[in-house]
């Protein structure tokens, strides 16, 4: 007879191990079967860390610095119709996912996922831990269809949401553009957005969430990024490392204008980095910084 500790433990054991399926759910599952006529067409291929550059050599280094575990890779054919190809990278948190796709975001759309952006020939979305990547090599009534239904599948078997990185929440809202918001944890990315230098004087690494962000018209935009460090010694280094490398002429100053006439400015409020660049008055620089340590 089992001894009702034994049951108890039993029971706990089974749980935990559908919760561990659950998160190591195969990325196939998440992929239909068949889509008007749409049929997997071969193996599908998968990919992680050690491998991905043979499939995406030149690109993979963006999925690596977000933490990427894996990816399928399916193509759909039907006869004549043009091929589809499908791709869910599995970025192991939401926040990766949705670091990924704030690359490359061009506007603002919720059709698909929790954001996405489409195409004449291609949709991403990100939802949850993933990030999806369809492609139809070609245009018909049938193949945008389907594009289209795999883009929807694939977003009802996604049954579960993510939280976006808590750093966002502190973003002003006013003037801002909205489809800018950039989210990442490599100092790289930041460089490629807004340079400042090629070192990481800001310490930025895994540790870190980071965002930068646009103001302002296109015709005098300004950029405002928001580091949140583990601790408030982190910061405070980050914050002094910052003045002393790139703006010694802060000092004490909440915002300086610079040679070519305009402001920027740098603050800390606890565990948390304010930057502004390239605003065009002082104010645009004092007014952001005062609403997010205020």
């Amino acid at each position: 007879m089992i001894k009702t500790k034994n049951i108890r433990f039993v029971i706990y054991s089974l749980l935990i191990l559908s919760a561990m399926n659950v998160s190591a759910q195969d990325l196939n599952a998440l992929l239909p079967d068949e889509i008007n006529g749409y049929k997997p067409a071969g193996k599908d291929t998968y990919y992680n860390q050690e491998n991905l550059f043979d499939y995406i050599n030149g690109g993979a280094e963006l999925f690596i610095s977000y933490n990427f575990d894996k990816v399928i890779s399916r193509t759909y054919k039907n006869n004549d119709e043009p091929k589809i190809v499908v791709e869910i990278f599995d970025m192991q948190e939401a926040k990766n996912a949705f670091g990924v796709f704030s690359h490359d975001r061009e506007g603002l759309d919720n059709t698909y996922g929790q954001g996405s952006e489409i195409y004449t020939d291609a949709i991403i979305f990100w939802k949850d831990r993933y990030y999806i990547s369809i492609l139809s090599y070609g245009e018909t009534d049938m193949s945008k269809k389907s594009l289209h239904d795999l883009a929807a599948g694939i977003d009802r078997l996604i049954t579960t949401e993510g939280k976006l990185p808590a750093i966002i929440t502190h973003i002003p809202q006013a003037d801002l553009v909205p489809e800018s918001i950039f989210y990442f944890h490599h100092y790289v990315w930041l460089n490629a957005f807004y340079y400042i230098t090629d070192k990481n004087i800001l310490n930025i690494d895994d540790s870190t969430d980071a965002v930068l962000a646009k103001y302002g018209e296109p015709s005098s935009r300004y950029y405002l990024l928001l580091v949140e460090y583990l601790t408030r010694e982190n910061a405070d280094k980050a914050h002094t490392s910052f003045i002393e490398n790139y703006a010694p002429e802060l000092g004490s100053n909440t915002a300086i204008q610079t040679e070519d006439g305009k402001w920027i400015g740098c603050s800390q409020y606890g565990k948390i980095l304010v930057a502004v660049f390239n605003a065009p008055a002082k104010e645009n620089v004092t007014g952001l910084i005062e609403k997010i340590i205020n």
